[in-house]
């Protein structure tokens, strides 16, 4: 049986020093800013992400499916604030509980503060404006377009989530886990497209912020919390 409470089986000896675990987070955000610039000099000077954005939204607007529409109407709660919240506090609830720890909740909780804070910085530094929606579907929101929240913060939350489950406990489902996950935020960053809030660069690029936020978050969380050690005989019980 797993144990709940040991979430790395390496020894201390092979675990990175500091600075090579501060060298992996520098690498992501370097990645990160990179990227996110290359898209926006293709927004501003004409390029890959112009050329995919404008066809993209006029495919959407050809081609609305009642069954599309409706899957994408209930991501669009699921994504929001009140819907990932519910699914948070579920999640962070069970993990506290079975692991009698507050770790996964201040992960959860680091993750999502900077997560949204993220999104509320870029939106309001970039200004990027958004799609005019599509007929008959939601309005969409007063503030601006880049980068997608729902994407960004479902990719982070739901990652980190994910994460955590796979380390406290259900190794053994890591790739059901991983899949679904997967799935969740692709098709939530699909039905911000489809409902005409957002253009295929705002979603490409929360998600790539999103994801990478959310492996920031897990290399500090697998690399500096403390766990306790088990008994030898629980070791290898484990570990058979």
């Amino acid at each position: 049986m797993e144990d709940m409470r040991n979430p790395r089986p390496l020894p201390s000896g092979q675990r990175p020093s500091g600075v090579q675990v501060l060298w992996m987070i520098f690498g992501i955000v370097v990645a990160i800013f990179y990227f996110t610039r290359r898209v926006l000099v293709s927004l501003h000077a004409g390029g890959w992400a112009t050329d995919l954005d404008a066809p993209t939204y006029q495919w959407v607007l050809d081609n609305q499916s009642p069954v599309l529409f409706a899957i994408s109407d209930f991501l669009y709660f699921w994504g929001s604030t009140p819907g990932m919240s519910i699914i948070m506090v579920l999640i962070t609830g069970l993990l506290s509980w079975k692991t009698r720890s507050i770790w996964p909740f201040i992960a959860v909780a680091l993750t999502a503060l900077v997560s949204v804070g993220l999104t509320i910085l870029l939106k309001a530094s970039l200004q990027v404006h958004r799609p005019e929606g599509i007929p008959g579907g939601p309005t969409p929101p007063l503030s601006y377009s880049f980068p997608s929240g729902h994407t960004l913060n479902s990719a982070a939350l739901i990652g980190i989530s994910s994460y955590l489950a796979i380390i406290y406990g259900l190794r053994r489902y890591a790739y059901l886990i991983s899949i679904v996950a997967t799935l969740f935020v692709l098709a939530m960053g699909a039905s911000r497209i489809y409902i005409g809030h957002h253009w295929v660069s705002d979603v490409l690029v929360g998600l790539l912020i999103g994801t990478a936020w959310a492996a920031v978050v897990a290399i500090l969380h697998y690399f500096f919390v403390p766990r306790r050690k088990l008994p030898s005989s629980v070791r290898g019980s484990v570990n058979r």
